[in-house]
């Protein structure tokens, strides 16, 4: 084997023991987490729900070529939000689009949320609810299909 096919396959070996270390802390850490909040639960003690506010903005993926790929480059800036159930959500939505576009995005959940704000360019948006049901619920926007969608983790208490 030539002195660049060591070399080659020395920085995967290196690159696959990096990956590998990670994972383990990764998993080691999680479990950890995990294991020290059994230990801490206490029967008594009650989640309060909690405000959780956030602010959610439209963008463009330049690497997306629209005209090539039949798909809009549009997204959201968060592919996803994590509250626990009970809390009170309040997200400020904003379109930055140039107004000139007049292009409008929308910030939809279906059931059993039914949330649906359409804003136009330049515009912004409060919406505000309470995160009544626990599970994973997508969000997106009804005009840009498939690539801007994130998801709402709601964390049962």
């Amino acid at each position: 084997m030539s002195a660049s096919g060591n070399s080659k396959l020395m920085g995967i070996s290196v690159a696959a023991i990096a990956i590998a270390l990670v994972a383990i802390f990764v998993a080691s850490y999680s479990l950890t987490n995990i294991a020290t909040l059994d230990e801490n639960d206490d029967d008594d003690e009650r989640y309060v729900p909690q405000t959780r506010e956030m602010w959610l903005f439209t963008q463009v993926d330049e690497h997306i070529d629209e005209d090539k790929y039949s798909i809009p480059p549009d997204q959201f800036s968060h592919d996803s939000i994590v509250v626990n159930k009970g809390d009170n959500v309040k997200i400020h939505f904003y379109n930055l689009e140039p107004v000139e576009t007049q292009e409008h995005h929308t910030f939809t959940i279906t059931s059993p949320y039914d949330i649906n704000h359409d804003i136009n360019a330049g515009e912004e948006a409060s919406i505000v609810f309470t995160a009544t049901e626990s599970g994973i619920f997508d969000y997106l926007c009804t005009y840009h299909q498939p690539t801007m969608r994130g998801q709402l983790i709601v964390l049962d208490n």
